[in-house]
């Protein structure tokens, strides 16, 4: 059986009819041929009939589809899953970087790339080109011998009041964990919070922790924990931020890839902390050169990441909601949110209600990708 995505469909008011272009048949590789009285589509590979149309008259200039032709319709075959929505699935990613992740699992096969990679508004305002750090030729050779670690202040506080991301970058693995911190004091908790985390869920030790010469690193409590725990420190000499290169860069990417999800979905600035954490869900399961196009992910977990629960970040869904969620027996069953992210140990997704912006954490929802409802000009469907 094969399934034919027709792309766009457009909302005609009153019209009493479904029509079908040629055009698009065409463009999924198909053929066309017939005559005065009937046109037949062929897939062009297979070279089998695939769909007929009819003429009900000699006069008549539109061919028709016969009713049993279309035995059912699915609302997810009016949304064409293309280059662009998996480009956004994965957090705007190059088209390089995005041809490697076919061995992820729920990649689709046939996805076709475009010739040139078509503007994206998100990359354009979000994706910032500068000289990069120089890159060092030694590596870790297991998971946590080496931890780079930074601190990054942002000029807006968050949703959640938050102001500070300390980074936590695996140098054999390149897998990054965040924390979200509303002081700089509160950068020793964290630290500590992953350094449990590394012992209790990977049953290993950190190494030696690599950080810049931030003051934030070298009190007196942050070097007795270390000093407790076996962990050495390195620090870069003061004012040369390129010696924590690893960590800079991976900054950059982690911003450069929240901007171009915050920026594409039109969501305010404050809205940084989920376009945050969703850049790190999507950088650790994607495809690295350095790791020879694997993930992250795998060198951690052993395994290949499934990607099919990923969606276009700041899209409009539709939300179930639980009985005692609603005001009575006649209301809604869904409510349209905004799509926020994956939640860390939740089997679910993280929305914001409108219009009073509250978050909620639902598990059954109806995503519609192309629609963005901070964005002015979307069409809400």
């Amino acid at each position: 059986m094969k399934t034919t995505c027709i792309y766009p469909v457009m909302y005609i008011p009153r019209l009493s009819a479904k029509l079908l272009s040629m055009g698009s048949f065409l463009q999924d590789r198909q053929e066309v041929h017939g005559n005065l009285k009937q046109i037949t589509f062929h897939d062009a590979i297979m070279c089998k009939p695939l769909l007929s149309a009819y003429l009900r008259s000699p006069w008549d200039t539109i061919f028709w589809v016969l009713p049993q032709e279309i035995k059912e319709a699915s609302i997810a075959t009016i949304y064409k899953v293309d280059y662009k929505i998996w480009h956004k699935h994965l957090g705007h990613p190059s088209k390089d970087v995005l041809k490697h992740a076919k061995e992820l699992k729920d990649f689709p096969n046939d996805l076709v790339f475009p010739e040139h990679s078509p503007l994206c508004r998100g990359c354009a305002e979000g994706k910032m080109h500068s000289k990069s750090f120089p890159e060092s030729d030694s590596r870790a050779s297991k998971l946590f011998q080496l931890v780079h670690s930074d601190l990054k202040e942002f000029p807006v506080e968050s949703y959640s009041k938050y102001k500070y991301i300390i980074t936590f970058l695996d140098d054999y693995s390149s897998h990054a964990w965040i924390a979200l911190l509303q002081k700089k004091s509160q950068t020793l908790t964290a630290f500590k919070h992953f350094d449990a985390m590394v012992r209790n869920q990977f049953k290993a030790a950190i190494g030696t922790l690599m950080s810049d010469f931030g003051g934030e690193y070298k009190s007196k409590d942050f070097d007795l924990f270390l000093k407790e725990k076996g962990i050495q420190s390195r620090t870069s000499v003061p004012h040369m931020h390129q010696q924590n290169g690893r960590a800079e860069r991976f900054n950059r990417t982690l911003m450069d890839k929240a901007q171009a999800l915050r920026l594409d979905a039109c969501l305010p600035p404050s809205w940084w902390e989920f376009a945050a954490a969703t850049a790190v869900h999507l950088y650790n399961r994607t495809p690295i050169r350095r790791l020879k196009w694997r993930t992250p992910y795998e060198f951690v977990y052993n395994k290949v990441p499934s990607i099919g629960h990923l969606c276009v970040f700041g899209c409009g869904a539709y939300v179930h909601l639980p009985a005692e969620v609603r005001k009575d027996k006649v209301s809604p069953r869904s409510e349209l949110m905004i799509f926020l992210g994956y939640p860390d140990g939740v089997k679910g997704y993280l929305f914001m209600r409108l219009p009073h912006n509250t978050l909620f954490k639902g598990t059954t929802a109806v995503f519609d990708e192309e629609m963005m409802p901070k964005c002015t000009k979307t069409v809400k469907r």
